[in-house]
């Protein structure tokens, strides 16, 4: 069984809390306005975009129903606490 957060018994039946989703140049726009309103109605937690010309990531949280941004990553860290568990990442090493 696959376990991120908390186990996985057959199939997922729940939106997941974290997107992270990587930009191209191509997508840019469908990522930063139809999948960030898709992701809004639907409600996950948070929406991290991470641009590879850049070399930058936007991380927005849901607020009252709003998306409001975090703040924008480029070779520091990022950390997102979840109810159930936490995400760390060190962009310093990614990019």
């Amino acid at each position: 069984m696959d376990e991120v957060c908390e186990k996985i018994k057959h199939r997922v039946l729940k939106p997941p809390k974290v997107i992270f989703e990587v930009v191209s140049e191509g997508t840019a726009q469908k990522d930063e306005t139809i999948k960030f309103e898709l992701y809004r109605r639907e409600g996950i937690e948070y929406y991290v975009i991470a641009f590879l010309s850049l070399k930058k990531t936007k991380v927005y949280k849901l607020h009252e129903g709003k998306y409001v941004k975090l703040k924008d990553v480029t070779d520091d860290s990022l950390e997102i606490n979840l109810e159930d568990c936490s995400i760390s990442l060190d962009f310093s090493k990614i990019w």
